[in-house]
């Protein structure tokens, strides 16, 4: 039986969330507030299930893709709502050097691991715990992957805590403490589309990024080394743009990823909290997403591998540009550009980052 706790403001309901193919249970978390955001958390894979917010005529949608039960979680292949990690992205060929050793690692993507490789923290059963004040609703999933793990050294262990608060704020705060100088880096996967998980192409979506330099990549979808500045380019975000001015576009970038798939540098004043990293206006319904992060990057990603393979909630078949992601990393940065040196984890130094998601709509400060 589903259980609730509540207050004036805020609610979480832990409820079941079926059966995994190892005989364990998953449960799902609903937190929700007064204001009408509702959003469904599952500790499997820390991943978001659902996140219904009302559009500027308070119509409720469902903005996030996503599966019924958890079954289907354990067969996507596209990392749908969940928390990526040890390390998100591409190594290739699997070889990971620290401090001049060399780690060969799992290989689950052609010849590169991606996403930490094979039952990586998506694939995860994390222990939970759930917390209710009068300022917000919060869940903490908890797990340790140990040494060696797809070929990473060190026990780490991870903590993602996701609050939220009276104002349609959801907050993402990610922790990571290791006893062997490993990687990490971290990132939430959530496909939005703002229109309603099931409302097709994203393209009319307006998306701007306070960020001024992006890094091309190459055929194989590493970045080159070059930082380049997005003026002039596909690739410039700096005021709001519809997706669909180049996401079908002869830009050579854009034809590499088949749509967006590259990392922005974001701005320092966006690094400090002064500004948005991102924002996504729905022109439609009205719906804005505005993410904060502390992160140096950013990728900004338009579902180009979706194929329509897989079934998605309400019998709905999911295609490419059916939704965005906004993904904050620490990968790269302005000194740098990409380079595995910046997610150096070591013992004496644990990881923390916060990233702040709010949700409003065009009529609610316009």
């Amino acid at each position: 039986m589903p259980s609730e706790t509540s207050n004036k403001h805020l609610s979480i309901i832990q409820s079941d969330f079926g059966t995994l193919s190892s005989g364990e249970n998953a449960q799902l978390y609903t937190l929700s507030n007064a204001d009408g955001l509702c959003i469904k958390i599952s500790n499997y894979g820390a991943i978001i299930v659902a996140l219904e917010t009302l559009d500027k005529n308070q119509v409720s949608a469902d903005i996030v893709l996503g599966y019924d039960d958890v079954k289907a979680y354990e067969a996507d292949a596209y990392y749908l709502g969940a928390v990526i990690g040890r390390y998100a992205g591409r190594i290739d060929k699997g070889e990971l050097v620290i401090e001049d050793k060399t780690y060969q690692l799992s290989i689950n993507n052609n010849d590169n691991q991606l996403h930490g490789g094979v039952n990586a923290l998506n694939k995860q059963l994390w222990q939970a715990t759930t917390e209710l004040s009068d300022a917000e609703a919060s869940l903490t999933l908890r797990h340790t992957s140990p040494d060696g793990d797809n070929g990473f050294p060190g026990n780490v262990t991870f903590t993602v805590k996701y609050s939220l608060n009276k104002t349609n704020e959801l907050s993402v705060e990610y922790f990571a403490s290791t006893d062997k100088t490993t990687v990490v880096n971290l990132t939430q996967h959530s496909y939005f589309n703002l229109a309603g998980h099931n409302a097709g192409n994203v393209s009319k979506h307006l998306v701007q990024l306070n960020a001024d330099h992006f890094l091309p990549m190459d055929e194989r979808i590493y970045p080159t080394g070059e930082i380049r500045n997005v003026a002039n380019t596909a690739h410039d975000f700096s005021n709001s743009t519809a997706l669909s001015e180049n996401i079908d576009s002869n830009d050579e970038q854009v034809k590499i990823a088949k749509g967006f798939d590259n990392y922005w540098l974001t701005t320092n004043d966006a690094i400090s909290g002064n500004s948005f990293s991102a924002q996504a206006v729905d022109p439609e319904s009205g719906r804005r997403l505005t993410l904060y992060s502390d992160q140096p990057c950013l990728i900004l990603y338009t579902a180009n591998y979706i194929d329509g393979s897989q079934m998605g909630k309400s019998n709905y078949c999911y295609q490419k540009h059916g939704a965005f992601c906004f993904e904050p990393l620490r990968l790269a940065n302005m000194n740098s550009a990409a380079d595995i040196k910046n997610t150096i984890l070591r013992p004496e130094q644990p990881f923390y980052s916060k990233s702040r998601y709010i949700f409003d709509n065009t009529s609610t400060n316009d």
